[in-house]
């Protein structure tokens, strides 16, 4: 097998290995990122349920036709002490303007009034389908187009490779004792 053969190939298995372990990386972040504003987002709105309902306000509209959605009812303290004060969690959601189910990120929050009744406030609002986010089709795409540059630029890079005038050591180290620029 010639030697340009050899360096393709070892190129071409260090491109899939760096472009799997990227796109691994580049998911894990996108999905922390999106849950962590969703959960700020969720903050936001329980805080304000939470405040009204505490303060004997009226409670927002459950259906304002922003998709959020809440719930609250009140719980016994045995029910408020086995469970955890503040909890996310993504699961489907039936959203009844729509009637339809969705992926969606959930807050559950316990809290007491000055009364000492407990209280269960269950926030929800729609986010992205982390099923339909698997980047196969554009990561396939990436290494095909990265592939065919870096194969272009070795071939024409080594293609007069068994001249001596050619043959590289190292960086940019030549046998005739010039230097490449960059």
């Amino acid at each position: 097998m010639k030697l340009i053969y050899r360096i393709i190939i070892r190129i071409a298995l260090m491109l899939t290995v760096v472009l799997g372990a990227w796109a691994v990386f580049f998911y894990i972040a996108v999905i922390d990122e999106v849950n962590d504003e969703v959960d700020d987002s969720l903050e936001d709105y329980s805080e304000t349920i939470i405040i009204r309902a505490l303060a004997g306000e009226e409670l927002p509209s459950k259906n304002n036709g922003s998709n959020n959605q809440y719930y609250l009812r009140k719980v016994s303290k045995e029910y408020a002490d086995e469970r955890e004060d503040i909890c996310y969690k993504d699961s489907m959601v039936y959203i009844v303007e729509k009637e339809e189910t969705e992926p969606a990120r959930i807050l559950t929050t316990l809290f007491k009034d000055d009364e000492g009744q407990y209280y269960e406030l269950t926030v929800s609002t729609p986010t992205i389908e982390k099923d339909d986010l698997n980047m196969f089709y554009q990561l396939l795409t990436l290494k095909i187009a990265l592939s065919r540059a870096v194969f272009l630029h070795v071939g024409y890079r080594l293609q007069d490779f068994n001249e001596p005038n050619f043959l590289m050591l190292g960086i940019g180290f030549r046998f005739n004792g010039k230097y490449t620029a960059f």
